[in-house]
């Protein structure tokens, strides 16, 4: 620290750095930034240099600089709460309330939407074992998920005596008889991302597992009953179901006929998705939802919902809700290949998805569920074997990214569907991955960047 400075005027610099960006975060060069707040280039440079290492900030074109993952973290936490007291708050008022603004409302500070645990008891010295029992592998999201913990883990490689991993194939029997057998290994922490929200008999084995004074984390899918968790690392699924559906009803002018494609019966993700939408959907009369299936998030269900319900003798309706586009590009994939107009629809994450809607000019909103909480959830691990105190929620945030021209009268876009898609990626990747989806980029562009189907 240079002679005469103290951690507070660092602590002032850094507030000062972080609120140079506008609304949308628009990139930065940092010699303006600099010249902003004040700050010699040989103070400066290094300071910007610290804050991007550790996601304060992040690199966008050479030379700027833009709020990074760590920072934007700070208007999302926690988003699944706030959510949960605005649709309490503003069910009953109309759509041209100030209040009905769900995206952009501001919410008073209420100290229960941040409870943190004390680690104390769990703290302990390196190399750790950690456990964790996946519920599958079964889609290119939960791939990418899995991805992003191994990326973590690389990175705190001589933090780890042991990183036991076992899969159970979305059955909840299996995942029972896995946690067994990772706790009997020997572990200092068990990660878990349950199979079925729905299963008593999984609930009670955390709960023992638990009182056993084992410490459990759960990411992306959680269990029935949470009071086995120390801390849960997600994003705000009743934001993406709710933003979602908001925007399909204003696309429609508040009429229309829907037909919504979930993700997995029993998964608590889809549930907390679906039952959001309802609840959006049901602000607008002139919606009809006619017809709710189940695809397993995967593009084969959802082109497989699509024609089952046309070889039922229905019309194709004007607006398509997926709480994902794992199983939203089967859908636009049928239409595409009938020769049919597309309908709007929703359902980010896959790469597939930005692609085929942009190529053909398809209305639709997405908010990826971000893969990246895989590297989230090691470091919130790594904390609570260190004695540090962590949030009892972990949230990720996730963006509404939507095309140049199609934002309505409450959903605006945090990002444009034509810079977030990766042309230069493959259609499988999953652009909320994080740093692990680095590796993805090679000569892929070459092979499939101008396939845009």
């Amino acid at each position: 620290m240079p002679t005469g400075e103290t951690p507070r005027s660092n602590l002032i610099r850094i507030a000062r750095i972080l609120g140079c960006f506008d609304h949308r975060n628009s990139p930065r060069p940092t010699h303006e930034i600099l010249s902003e707040v004040g700050m010699s280039r040989s103070t400066g440079f290094g300071l910007l240099r610290a804050l991007t290492l550790r996601g304060w900030l992040e690199r966008v074109d050479h030379g700027s600089l833009r709020l990074g993952p760590k920072a934007a973290g700070l208007a999302y936490v926690p988003l699944e709460a706030v959510e949960n007291a605005l649709s309490r708050s503003t069910a009953a008022l109309p759509l041209d309330s100030s209040a009905a603004d769900s995206h952009h409302a501001v919410t008073e500070w209420d100290a229960r939407l941040f409870e943190t645990v004390s680690t104390d008891v769990y703290k302990r010295a390196a190399p750790f074992r950690i456990g964790f029992a996946n519920a599958s592998l079964s889609n290119e999201w939960r791939r990418a998920m899995f991805d992003s913990m191994r990326y973590a883990e690389r990175l705190h490689a001589d933090r780890f005596e042991a990183f036991l991993v076992r899969e159970a194939g979305d059955d909840a029997q299996i995942q029972i008889d896995q946690i067994d057998e990772l706790v009997e290994s020997g572990l200092d922490l068990l990660l878990v991302s349950t199979t079925n929200a729905h299963s008593p008999l999984l609930d009670r084995k955390l709960k023992d597992v638990a009182d056993a004074g084992l410490p459990v984390v759960a990411v992306d899918r959680r269990p029935r009953d949470p009071s086995s968790l120390v801390s849960f690392v997600t994003a705000s699924d009743r934001r993406i179901g709710r933003i979602s559906a908001l925007w399909l009803a204003e696309r429609l002018r508040g009429a229309g006929r829907i037909w919504m494609l979930s993700g997995l019966e029993g998964a608590s993700p889809a549930m907390r998705r679906q039952s959001a939408a309802f609840s959006g959907f049901a602000e607008f009369p002139g919606i009809r939802i006619e017809a709710v299936t189940y695809t397993d998030w995967t593009e084969e269900g959802g082109r497989k919902a699509i024609q089952r319900l046309f070889d039922q003798g229905a019309d194709a309706p004007d607006g398509i809700w997926c709480d994902s586009g794992l199983q939203g590009v089967g859908s636009l994939k049928f239409f595409i290949e009938n020769e049919l107009a597309v309908p709007a629809h929703t359902g980010g994450d896959l790469n597939q998805m930005y692609k085929l809607a942009l190529y053909h000019k398809v209305p639709f909103v997405a908010l990826d569920y971000p893969a990246a909480m895989g590297a989230r959830v090691v470091e919130v691990a790594l904390d609570i074997l260190s004695g540090k105190s962590v949030p009892r929620r972990v949230e990720v945030p996730v963006p509404i990214v939507l095309p140049r021209g199609m934002e309505t009268a409450s959903v605006r876009a945090d990002t444009w569907a034509e810079r977030h898609v990766g042309w230069d990626l493959p259609g499988t990747a999953i652009l909320s991955q994080g740093p692990s989806l680095r590796g993805l980029r090679s000569d892929s562009v070459n092979k499939q960047g101008s396939q845009h189907g």
